[in-house]
């Protein structure tokens, strides 16, 4: 890679052998290379293959907002990426950071923007809001401000969001919205509080948002060869009636049937928690 622009301390706008723009990341880059030169790989930390108009609302960004608030938030935005290896879209870096920019505005103004779905997003994404949680700590202390909790909610949705094969924030709070509709369900069916600090539970949640994601993007599954799973459906009869109550309202929803396959497993993990 060929560096471009310096954009900080940390960030090269570099292009790469066939011209295409990147920004890269790396602690102190800017003192290891010069604009003009290849990027020396070794202090390199992590390369952000952006889509064209984010490369150019990010460098816009960092030219309207403080060094020290830059510096702050790309920090903060690299731990976030260390508690999710491997997982979050490249896109992320500059809608969270586009996001947080504004969030820090508002606070030192003393603005709140009530989070309608922080109950859900504290209950159903534990981890994202811990994130977040987390996230906002670091900036409170290194920009003495006070994000209010809704930020850690707000934080968590974009969190949620980019680890979606196809990111896009209302897929996201539709996803949500579905997610506290079928818990309601699940409680009703339950008839007792669930055990939300159980291993099952855990288990079910993650197969829920797996299978709200598949019911959203028209991928249900519907190939499998799973016949030997079949008397799971009798052997459990609350759990189906409830899995069957879960694609009525997907059905009553979204005008889309929920197939055998997915009913099976829905029963599969609903036995484990109605139990």
């Amino acid at each position: 890679m060929t560096v471009q622009k310096i954009l900080n301390n940390n960030l090269i706008l570099a292009t790469d052998e066939t011209g295409r723009e990147q920004i890269v990341m790396g602690k102190g880059l800017r003192f290891f290379c010069q604009v003009g030169q290849a990027l020396p790989a070794e202090h390199v930390q992590k390369v952000f293959v952006l889509q064209d108009d984010a490369a150019r609302r990010y460098m816009q960004l960092l030219q309207e907002v403080p060094a020290e608030t830059a510096e702050a938030l790309e920090e903060a935005l690299q731990w976030t990426r260390e508690q999710f290896p491997g997982r979050l879209n490249d896109q992320l870096f500059v809608t969270l950071f586009d996001h947080l920019v504004y969030a820090i505005e508002r606070c030192r103004k003393n603005i709140v923007l009530p989070n309608r779905l922080l109950w859900e997003v504290r209950r159903f994404y534990p981890r994202e809001y811990a994130a977040g949680q987390q996230l906002c700590a670091l900036l409170n202390q290194r920009l003495n401000i006070a994000l209010p909790d809704e930020e850690a909610g707000n934080i968590a949705f974009h969190l949620v969001n980019a680890q979606t094969e196809n990111p896009d924030m209302s897929h996201t709070l539709q996803a949500v919205r579905m997610l506290k509709d079928i818990y309601s369900i699940v409680q009703l069916s339950c008839g007792q509080r669930i055990d939300e600090d159980s291993v099952h539970y855990a288990r079910f949640l993650t197969h829920m948002q797996y299978f709200i994601d598949r019911v959203l993007d028209g991928k249900m599954l519907g190939s499998e060869d799973i016949a030997v799973l079949e008397p799971v459906l009798e052997q459990n009869p609350r759990a189906y009636d409830c899995a069957k109550r879960i694609a009525a309202y997907v059905q009553k929803n979204l005008g889309r049937e929920v197939p055998r396959e997915e009913l099976i497993y829905l029963t599969m993990h609903l036995a484990r928690i109605l139990m």
